[in-house]
């Protein structure tokens, strides 16, 4: 069978287009790690909702690193975070910020506030519960946030040396 311009079109078209898909479904399938910005974003988000006081904040403890080490194994986490840091960006953009980890402290609650409001099922409330939801469970993990909360850690390995008297729940 000769190759005639027709077959040869045919064939180089469909090359292109299965070519094409590729690059579709890789975006898809595997999004691209978290650029800088998006990177700023989340810090600022994190450094929103666990910010510094008598005890260290979010981004002393490392959690944006924690956070960001688990966007990078897992792709549908990573194109939440994505899709997240570009809600924040967008509702900063309205108030005349670059992005959100450009607005001032005030700024970020109010815009945090707006997140907080959004209707349950939205990729914006998905993003918010799930990252609120990471960002404590790595934060309390450390053990230096605990003397925020009087917590003066595990019993062990001293235990509890009275276990065989019972217990008093009334003073």
């Amino acid at each position: 069978m000769p190759l005639t311009r027709r077959k040869f079109l045919r064939l180089t078209t469909g090359i292109g287009l299965l070519a094409s898909s590729g690059y579709i479904l890789k975006d898809i399938f595997l999004p691209p790690q978290l650029d800088v910005a998006e990177r700023r974003t989340l810090e600022a988000v994190l450094d929103t909702l666990i910010p510094s006081d008598e005890t260290p904040g979010a981004l002393k403890l490392g959690v944006s690193s924690k956070i960001l080490d688990k966007a990078s194994q897992d792709a549908q986490y990573r194109r939440l975070i994505r899709k997240g840091c570009s809600w924040l960006d967008r509702k900063a953009s309205g108030r005349g910020a670059s992005g959100y980890s450009s607005l001032d402290e005030g700024n970020r609650e109010a815009v945090m506030g707006e997140l907080a409001g959004v209707p349950d099922g939205s990729v914006a409330a998905i993003f918010f519960e799930q990252l609120r939801s990471d960002a404590f469970f790595h934060y309390y993990a450390h053990a230096a946030s605990w003397r925020g909360m009087g917590y003066k850690g595990p019993p062990q390995p001293e235990g509890y040396p009275d276990y065989t008297e019972p217990q008093s729940f009334i003073s």
